[in-house]
């Protein structure tokens, strides 16, 4: 299923924006807000001698954006961009007295394929709203231990796939390239990983939970003068 996605989504990326059209390519950034209302904030577990608690942390993505627009209204963008995810384990336990906090780090890659439609709200700037999917890639498991506990983060697969919305307002200063801030929404379409928590170099589990992947984040963009032709 994976592979079909991957392969309906370049045929698509590519038919789109191989099309003689002007375009913008830009820079992107966006903040992770961490957020218990979409179930990626904090997962807490209660067992018979530890406490777990697992903590979303400030994390962040960065790239580059293209953008084709079709006319005044509807328009389409794509790109390539890095993402990392920061969480904390914040691990209590009566055996052995432990009290400690174990950070660890999720990084992946992002290809999104987002339409668009955009809004005038004054004469030098627009309304955005966008709605697409996107492809995520994960290049690793992921390990962190200490000489007591270790939490083993385990992918359920390399690809995957998200929905992704975004809402902003853009500003287009004369002859400066435009500037873009709003929020942005990514929902996985099903839990991305799979946290393991043990004894430090031991085989079993002392307890398993799943990381959703979803955030929610503060969206800065910059585009560079719009160009025509290939």
């Amino acid at each position: 299923m994976n592979k079909v996605f991957l392969l309906f989504f370049i045929f698509i990326s590519t038919t789109i924006f191989s099309q003689d059209k002007g375009y913008s390519g830009g820079f992107q950034f966006k903040g992770m807000i961490a957020s218990n209302y979409f179930n990626g904030g904090t997962n807490l577990q209660n067992l018979d001698s530890v406490s777990l608690e697992n903590k979303s942390n400030f994390g962040y993505v960065f790239g580059m954006t293209i953008r084709k627009s079709f006319n005044k209204t509807l328009g389409i963008e794509s790109g390539l961009r890095f993402v990392q995810r920061n969480y904390t384990a914040i691990i209590d336990s009566t055996n052995g007295n432990y009290n400690g906090n174990l950070d660890y780090r999720i990084i992946g890659y992002e290809i999104p394929l987002k339409g668009l439609v955009t809004l005038r709200a004054s004469n030098n700037s627009i309304f955005v709203a966008g709605l697409g999917v996107q492809l995520d890639l994960y290049p690793s498991d992921v390990f962190k231990g200490d000489y007591y506990w270790q939490v083993e983060i385990q992918r359920k697969s390399w690809i995957q796939g998200s929905f992704l919305a975004n809402i902003g307002w853009e500003i287009h200063p004369a002859k400066s390239g435009s500037f873009y801030t709003g929020f942005s929404f990514n929902q996985p379409f099903g839990d991305p990983f799979k946290a393991l928590v043990g004894y430090y170099n031991s085989s079993r589990a002392i307890t398993t939970y799943n990381l959703t992947g979803v955030y929610l984040s503060l969206d800065i963009r910059y585009y560079f003068e719009p160009k025509s032709g290939k």
